[in-house]
């Protein structure tokens, strides 16, 4: 009787919980909404006619970039449930599903897109994903696990998420000016209308009742050292080496101090100390034939190495642009140390053009990276039997302000990559990532 207490008590909290996310997330939307309705109620007062299209176009933009946003939180979301085993994971992530899906809706409703079939399939699997989300939230509540059905499902829904978030991100990218309200001003569905048009309505069926490396952000609440802090003019020779005549132009007091300095290739940030926080160049490399993978992170390694950063390449995605970005880290009796990260970007050209080191001097210690008694094929017993493992690595994380040693797992589904870590002590689930193909190339979430 106690343990069905504990159920039902856990399940109405996650119940409620669940509906007070939905009514935040509605009331912060219907306050945009109101607040934008406002402005139009504004701008139709304007005579200038020109005025008032721009203003709406503004509006529109908005609105497509926030539901493709949220569209992609969802296709990322979508994915990572359907592997994980970790129940708590579950419920934040299908908790995350309810609160974009709510918003991809409210963003729609603000677009000028034609009333038509198509549309109203994506609206409908917008708000039938959100309401299975909660359905399965309540099904954990209740101490049940997803099932195989269920994750089949949240796969299928998925491939969906991915399909809508391709479309969106693709004419979000567009460039040509007032495409949606072309030339005509409010009423005219614009272009838009013709691209869901083209998606099949087939797209949107689904069986019944989703730049950077792992733990690229980790920089938050911390600020940078000024122990032994020295002039700008001292940090602009301690670094002339690298980067040729450094001129000053500044400083910026975040989260630490910065000084800021143009060279003839770029701009530098040093902080105080002298150590490069930031180096962007002028150019992002000539267009051509681009070091293959092995060579961007040598380029990267010996960049680093040059800066009095002992890293190693751990994470590296496809080329984009002609850039190929580098996650380095210390690697520690062959831990990879995440919290140490220094991203670096390498042109085709053969040289880097940009660097970001923050959270390297934020984080960098002496680790204590001891491992627990979980082996690694226990570890393994954590993933979904369907996830077929690629490579295996050991890594430190750090997690809600807590350092955990764990296992690396790259794994792939399908035609899906994730990034799975379990504990080495516990041999639960962690902390799971899903690569996903956006503007910036190919980044995890």
């Amino acid at each position: 009787m106690i343990r069905q207490n504990k159920t039902i008590k856990n399940f109405w909290m996650i119940f409620f919980g669940t509906l007070a996310l939905v009514a935040i997330a509605a009331t912060v939307i219907m306050g945009a909404v109101m607040k934008d309705r406002s402005t139009r109620m504004r701008m139709s007062q304007v005579t200038d006619d020109n005025v008032y299209k721009i203003s709406q176009e503004n509006n529109y933009r908005r609105a497509l970039y926030a539901a493709c946003d949220s569209m992609k939180n969802i296709d990322a979301d979508l994915g990572k449930i359907a592997v994980s085993n970790d129940t708590a994971h579950q419920t934040q992530m299908l908790a995350d599903v309810v609160i974009h899906a709510n918003a991809v809706n409210q963003d729609l409703a603000d677009l000028p897109i034609a009333e038509s079939d198509n549309l109203a399939a994506c609206r409908r699997f917008v708000n039938q994903t959100q309401d299975y989300a909660i359905y399965l939230l309540g099904r954990i509540g209740e101490g049940n696990t997803l099932s195989r059905e269920q994750r089949s499902a949240l796969r299928e829904l998925d491939d969906v998420a991915t399909r809508l978030y391709d479309l969106l991100q693709e004419y979000s990218n567009g460039d040509s000016g007032m495409y949606m309200t072309n030339g005509n001003g409010m009423g005219n569905v614009g272009a838009l209308s013709d691209s869901f048009g083209e998606v099949e309505s087939n797209a949107f069926t689904y069986e019944k009742l989703i730049y950077d490396g792992p733990f690229s952000e980790s920089t938050e609440h911390k600020t940078l050292s000024s122990e032994g802090k020295i002039s700008h003019d001292e940090a602009a020779a301690k670094n002339e080496n690298i980067f040729g005549e450094m001129k000053f132009s500044g400083e910026i007091d975040n989260e630490g101090l910065l000084y800021t300095f143009d060279t003839v290739d770029g701009r530098v940030l040093t902080d105080c100390n002298g150590n490069v926080v930031q180096f962007e160049a002028y150019l992002e490399g000539a267009e051509g034939s681009c070091p293959d993978r092995d060579r961007c992170i040598e380029i990267a390694e010996e960049f680093c190495a040059r800066l009095g950063y002992d890293v190693r390449g751990v994470w590296i995605s496809k080329t984009q642009d002609f850039v190929t970005y580098v996650n380095c880290a210390t690697v520690t009796d062959g831990v990879i140390v995440y919290p140490d990260l220094i991203k670096v970007a390498v042109g085709c050209n053969g040289e880097v053009v940009g660097l970001e080191a923050k959270a390297y001097l934020l984080n960098h210690r002496d680790w204590n990276v001891s491992f627990g008694s979980v082996t690694e094929n226990e570890a393994r017993t954590a993933i979904g039997e369907d996830m077929r493992v690629t490579n295996t690595a050991k890594a430190l994380i750090e997690k809600e302000g807590k350092y955990i040693t764990c296992y690396e797992f790259e794994a792939a589904m399908g035609d899906r990559q994730y990034y799975i870590y379990v504990d080495s002590h516990t041999g639960k689930e962690t902390e799971l990532f899903k690569v996903v193909e956006n503007t910036e190339g190919f980044t995890v979430m």
